[in-house]
């Protein structure tokens, strides 16, 4: 991954979550080691794309206690009444906010065309193969690593 663009895609996570559901994530300089990986928990993958001049396929694979946090904040619900859909409307509209602010850096004129993002629920999830082939990176948080596919 060119590293203009590993870059802009950290800030953006970073300010978007920041910004918009008050949580500090960090872009890791390296993958975590296998003994911090937080399998013990179901993640919601989020999938979103661009096209143009630039095109990319990103995944975020987000862990069930940051979704919960992050629901409860954006949405003011309490965690035991969240829903299936809240969440996975939530986590989209996330996906959504971070490329578009990434694009709005890379492509300032706009002539990529942002896709419109999916959502999965995945319960097996585990980094091996991630980079098979994409790039990852990984931030941190206090609610677990979002692991992110860039292709």
């Amino acid at each position: 991954m060119d590293q203009k663009i590993k870059e802009e895609l950290g800030q953006s996570a970073t300010e978007v979550f920041s910004t918009m559901y008050f949580l500090s994530v960090q872009l890791l300089a390296d993958l975590p080691s296998k003994e911090n990986w937080d399998l013990d928990m179901s993640y919601i993958a989020a999938k979103i794309d661009y096209s143009g001049p630039l095109s990319a396929t990103i995944r975020f694979f987000f862990p069930d206690r940051l979704v919960r946090n992050t629901v409860e904040g954006f949405l003011g619900i309490e965690a035991d009444e969240i829903s299936q859909r809240q969440a996975s409307d939530t986590m989209k509209e996330a996906a959504n906010m971070v490329v578009g602010s990434f694009l709005g850096k890379v492509d300032p004129d706009g002539s990529c065309k942002l896709g419109i993002p999916t959502t999965e629920y995945v319960t097996d999830f585990s980094p091996e193969g991630l980079g098979a082939d994409a790039e990852v990176m990984v931030f941190t948080s206090e609610f677990g690593h979002i692991w992110l596919t860039y292709k």
